[in-house]
């Protein structure tokens, strides 16, 4: 009897083990599908080094942004297109993008521009990325202005 328990045990260990497929892992969850998973809103442009703005500091130039702005939305669709839409859900801008190989760099067709006081146009068509998960994704631009080096960091939610 005591031989039955044990091997009912191996047998049962053995097909819990071997039951899983391969679709049932987490290599569907790649990067790429992260990111064309949801509708994305930024939360937040940190700048490093901070710009003074009227004797005010500034780290997070979404301050410097009108209201509508700060309400677009980014669609990464699965075929390689994008989408970034005002409040209203309106297409305002369409482009390409794509992730490189070891999911480092966010690519766009076409940049993807603002305008914001001090700091002027600014315009990029990557971004370096730092992490992508199902609810965030994280990444950093570098531009200059002036004779000034600026990291931008952009938080998608």
């Amino acid at each position: 009897m005591k031989n039955n328990y044990y091997l009912s045990a191996i047998i049962t260990l053995f097909i819990s083990l071997t039951s899983c497929s391969s679709s049932d892992s987490n290599d569907a969850n790649t990067p790429s599908d992260m990111v064309s998973s949801k509708t994305w809103k930024i939360e937040s442009k940190m700048l490093s080094p901070t710009i003074n703005y009227g004797g005010v500091e500034i780290d997070d130039i979404m301050i410097l942004e009108p209201e509508e702005t700060r309400n677009y939305s980014f669609e990464f669709k699965s075929d390689g297109t994008f989408v970034q839409r005002d409040a209203a859900g309106v297409s305002i801008f369409e482009s390409t993008w794509s992730l490189n190989s070891d999911n480092t760099l966010l690519s766009f067709g076409e940049p993807i521009v603002y305008n914001y006081p001090v700091v002027g146009e600014m315009g990029f068509s990557t971004i370096d990325i730092i992490s992508i998960s199902s609810s965030k994704m994280v990444g950093t631009i570098e531009s200059t202005f002036g004779e000034d080096d600026y990291e931008l960091t952009i938080t998608f939610i």
